[in-house]
């Protein structure tokens, strides 16, 4: 049964998967007429903006011929390989700490701080599951349909203050980062918890969907050089979302992404869906 309902959900067209896929968060239908909230407007955003640039600057591997492009090669972390196929990897040739993705999806990670301690059949077999999604069916996020599945391996990082790596994630509007989310606690038992922030760093308590971390968060001492490069790799877009990291006060690019949270992770209070939503004008120019 559930293979059957699968199966007729990928057949829908996309408009009317988008208003099923919303309805089932929010228990009512996007406004796609005159969408008001961030939420609407991304679904929105997936169905009438398709700027084929999109494609690569979400490709994790394409991303990287990009950041080049702008200038920024500085702030690429180390890659060690990109593979067709998981068989391709060779962990002998690998550091003892690495991280493996896949270039055409969203959480398909594999962190590894020991390689000694890692099922290497375990994650080969995973990943060669992830080579066989498209992820542009989950929510229909248009940007990943034509993406090639591959998987690259970069350096492991760590921020030595929290033990982990600490995400900073600028929501970018019309070539301006409004608001910062600052992604902690991501191996918690409770889960990944953000906390927002102005470019001022004044706290917005705007909860998107996740609670909000207990760590002392300070403001970040190459703040202004971070919001530098959200503003140099966001220009073009109506909307996208530009990750980085801190390593010892050295940037680090994370990823391009155009869809949040695939624009149903409801705000707490409400407000501020719409408050995200006033940022984002969505642009007269519709791609068929």
């Amino acid at each position: 049964m559930k293979k059957l309902i699968l199966t007729i959900l990928r057949a829908l067209p996309d408009k009317a998967f988008i208003k099923l896929f919303y309805w089932t968060a929010y228990r009512r239908f996007p406004n796609l007429n005159n969408p008001r909230t961030f939420d609407e407007k991304l679904q929105w955003y997936k169905l009438y903006y398709r700027d084929p640039l999109m494609t690569s600057l979400t490709d994790k591997y394409e991303v990287r011929k990009y950041i080049e492009d702008k200038g920024l090669a500085g702030i690429l972390n180390e890659l060690y390989g990109v593979y067709d196929t998981a068989e391709e990897i060779d962990l002998s040739t690998l550091p003892n700490s690495f991280v493996l993705k896949a270039t055409h999806g969203s959480s398909m990670n594999i962190i590894c701080k020991d390689k000694e301690n890692l099922n290497w059949e375990e994650c080969r077999n995973l990943m060669n599951k992830w080579l066989k999604i498209n992820y542009y069916y989950d929510g229909r996020q248009w940007a990943y349909k034509n993406i090639k599945p591959r998987l690259v391996c970069e350096k492991y990082l760590e921020n030595e203050d929290f033990n982990e790596l600490v995400d900073y994630k600028f929501y970018c509007y019309n070539d301006k980062p409004e608001v910062l989310f600052v992604c902690t606690d991501r191996f918690s038992a409770e889960g990944v918890k953000y906390n927002a922030y102005d470019m001022n760093w004044n706290r917005i308590y705007a909860y998107k969907g996740k609670p909000c971390s207990d760590l002392v968060i300070e403001k970040p001492n190459n703040l202004n050089a971070m919001i530098d490069v959200a503003c140099k790799l966001c220009k073009g877009f109506p909307f996208i979302r530009v990750d980085l990291y801190s390593v010892k006060d050295q940037i680090v690019f994370g990823e391009l992404t155009f869809y949040p949270d695939n624009g149903r992770c409801p705000f707490t209070p409400d407000k501020y869906n719409y408050y995200f939503g006033d940022f984002f004008v969505l642009p007269d120019k519709i791609y068929n």
